[in-house]
C-alpha cells in the first residue's frame, strides 16, 4: 500500500467513527440543537391538604371548610419507583414526577374522604391533586 492510500485509509475510518459518534448521539437523544428547549420527562403533581371537622363543636351556619394540615407525608409510587411529598405549615405540598400513572397513598392517622387515590403525569403537566381528611373530632351527641 501506498503512503497517499494509508492515507485515505485513515480518512475514512476516522469520518466513519465520527459519523458513528455522532449517529449514537443522535439516537439516544443526547444531543440537542441550540436554542431548542427540552420537552420534560414528566410534570409537577401539585395541591393542598386540609382535615376536617375544625372543631368538636361548630356553630349552626359557621361550618368551617378545613384547616391545613403540616407534615403529612403523600406517598407516589408508580411500581417501579417511589417519591415522596410533605405538606407545608399551610398544607401545601408539589412534587416533580415522571411520566405515568401514580398510585397516591397518606400516611396519617386521619381517614381520606376527597381526592384523587391515583394521578396520571404527562410531559410538563401540571396535575392538581387535592386532599379532604376526616381527623377524627365528633360532636357530642346530646344525652336524654
Amino acid at each position: 500500500m501506498t503512503f497517499r492510500e494509508l492515507a485515505t485509509l485513515r480518512v475514512m475510518m476516522r469520518n466513519a467513527l465520527l459519523g458513528a459518534v455522532v449517529l449514537l448521539a443522535c439516537a439516544c437523544g443526547a444531543y440537542q440543537f441550540p436554542g431548542s428547549s427540552p420537552t420534560p420527562a414528566g410534570g409537577t403533581v401539585s395541591g393542598h391538604v386540609l382535615s376536617v371537622p375544625c372543631a368538636p363543636v361548630e356553630r349552626a351556619g359557621d361550618t368551617c371548610a378545613g384547616r391545613p394540615v403540616a407534615g403529612v407525608e403523600i406517598d407516589f409510587r408508580d411500581g417501579s419507583d417511589s417519591r415522596a411529598a410533605v405538606t407545608t405549615s399551610t398544607g401545601a405540598y408539589s412534587i416533580e414526577l415522571t411520566s405515568g400513572t401514580w398510585k397516591v397513598q397518606i400516611k396519617t392517622y386521619m381517614r381520606l374522604i376527597s381526592g384523587p387515590t391515583s394521578v396520571s403525569v404527562g410531559p410538563g403537566s401540571n396535575v392538581p391533586a387535592n386532599y379532604v381528611l376526616d381527623n377524627g373530632i365528633r360532636v357530642p351527641v346530646p344525652q336524654q
